[in-house]
């Protein structure tokens, strides 16, 4: 029995690993120059004018498109020509006119975009130099209360060591909690509903207590010494009071100068980006009217071309012309001196030959 080899399976086909492109290298402008000279279209991302080029790699190669021989045709057929091919460049012309205004269009957009979004930014600075300036006065005051608080509270227990000290048989209640009473009753009247008894009470009591205070107040009169050590104290509080609400008034200044600078700058993005957006459209449009007029030039060019041609054609029938005149002429001037009758335009003919 002969012995069989097993002849290995053929390996599996390797899926087809696109190659490189040569133009991976290559700058957008350097890939655009590449499709203008196919004359392709250049317009789109790196990696659309790297496909199409690779299209134009892969795709047979076509004969190029050759102009027309013009010295095969006939002068009829060279003026119908031209006239297509100027109305080609007319149309050219036109589309392109319209593309650079287009274009003039997005740039003026775009420029009055930048305006604003310039205008912005400087909204945005001019409010966080407002915020900043207040968050430092925010701070100052901090610390002229840092300062301050530590006195105001050794002034107030001064003054009320001397008060107790020199009216301690008097049991005078404090002046601060008399008034709270005051403000608590003087709301309880304001916004609960009661009997006219009840609120004559209550009116009673309020007045009971700011006689209290007047009271303390003369009483305390009669001492310059606690009065002194009272207005010290007095004068701290107050100063405590204003710092507290210059503070605060900084503070939401400040807040609202942030708030401020946070829209402007918000704004600035979005103006900023529609600015970009115009930007992009001129840009896109102009290159647009740049392949339009160079298309627009070719045609120019093909113009020229024809009327050079036309004028040869003229010259070379004018030339033809002239040859038959003179040739004409000499057939005349032999009848002539054969004693033949010729015609005044006939002896004309001859004089202008230079023969007579």
């Amino acid at each position: 029995m002969e012995n069989q080899t097993e002849e290995p399976a053929p390996d599996a086909p390797v899926g087809d690993v696109p190659a490189p492109s040569v133009y991976a290298g290559l700058t957008v402008v350097e890939l655009k120059e590449k499709l203008r000279e196919r004359e392709l279209p250049v317009s789109g991302t790196k990696d659309v004018l790297l496909a199409r080029l690779a299209e134009t790699e892969a795709a047979p190669a076509t004969a190029d498109k050759k102009s027309l021989d013009y010295s095969k045709l006939s002068r009829k057929e060279l003026k119908l020509h031209r006239k297509a091919v100027n109305a080609l460049a007319e149309k050219l012309r036109h589309q392109r006119d319209e593309l650079n205004l287009k274009s003039q269009s997005h740039a003026a957009e775009r420029d009055v975009l930048n305006a604003q979004a310039k205008t912005l930014m400087n909204q945005v600075y001019a409010h966080r130099d407002r915020r900043n300036g207040l968050n430092v006065e925010v701070g100052e005051t901090r610390d002229e209360l840092r300062d301050l608080n530590p006195k105001v509270d050794q002034l107030r227990d001064d003054f009320l060591k001397l008060k107790r000290a020199r009216f301690a048989g008097n049991n005078l209640p404090p002046i601060p909690k008399l008034k709270r009473q005051i403000q608590e009753l003087e709301l309880k009247q304001m916004t609960s509903t009661m009997s006219i008894k009840k609120e004559r009470a209550l009116v009673e009591k309020i007045a009971t207590l700011q006689s209290q205070i007047s009271e303390q107040d003369e009483l305390l009169e009669t001492d310059t010494e606690v009065t002194a050590a009272r207005d010290s104290f007095r004068q701290g509080e107050q100063q405590r009071k204003d710092l507290l609400r210059s503070k605060k008034r900084a503070r939401e200044d400040a807040q609202v100068q942030h708030e401020s600078m946070r829209d402007a700058l918000r704004e600035n993005r979005k103006t900023r980006k529609r600015a970009d957006g115009a930007q992009r459209a001129f840009v896109r449009v102009k290159e647009l009217a740049d392949e339009v007029h160079a298309e627009y030039i070719e045609q120019l060019r093909e113009l020229s071309e024809i009327d050079r041609k036309l004028a040869e054609i003229r010259r070379g029938s004018g030339k033809g012309n002239l040859i038959e005149s003179a040739a004409n002429a000499e057939e005349l001037f032999r009848k002539f001196l054969s004693g033949d009758k010729l015609s005044t335009e006939q002896l004309m003919i001859i004089q202008k030959a230079g023969m007579l």
